[in-house]
């Protein structure tokens, strides 16, 4: 015959729902003995830096499709650096990525609001 399971008592409840907390928190990283994932993200990265660069000074493009296609390069060039060296898919979760990574949009946007507001109006600085 099989078994009754026993109740748990308070303590051996708290200490279980504490052992699943801790392991949620406990980052989840695979590790690999080459980094080839960050081999091909440095050469992903050059390869788009380059690209920019070589659209730049051969001006290949008008000035307005030349400066969407940096920022569209660019765009990609964050996923990728954020991807596979800031290791925003690893870890204990993208909850815990998210909120430190807006305030960063909300940095850098202010900085460029502040940038052309500077150097539209010329607000004495110069």
């Amino acid at each position: 015959m099989s078994e009754a399971p026993k109740a748990m008592t308070a303590e051996e409840a708290y200490h279980n729902e504490n052992d699943k907390v801790l392991r949620f928190l406990e980052p989840r990283f695979h590790e690999e003995k080459f980094p080839s994932i960050q081999i091909l993200g440095y050469i992903g990265s050059l390869i788009l830096t380059f690209g920019a660069y070589f659209l730049v000074m051969n001006h290949v493009l008008p000035p307005v499709a030349l400066l969407s296609v940096i920022l569209i390069l660019a765009v990609f060039q964050a996923a990728l650096q954020l991807g596979v060296f800031m290791h925003i898919r690893e870890g204990r979760g993208l909850a815990w990525q998210l909120i430190p990574l807006y305030f960063v949009f909300f940095v850098a946007l202010g900085m460029v609001a502040m940038s052309i507001w500077i150097m539209l109006f010329k607000s004495g600085v110069s």
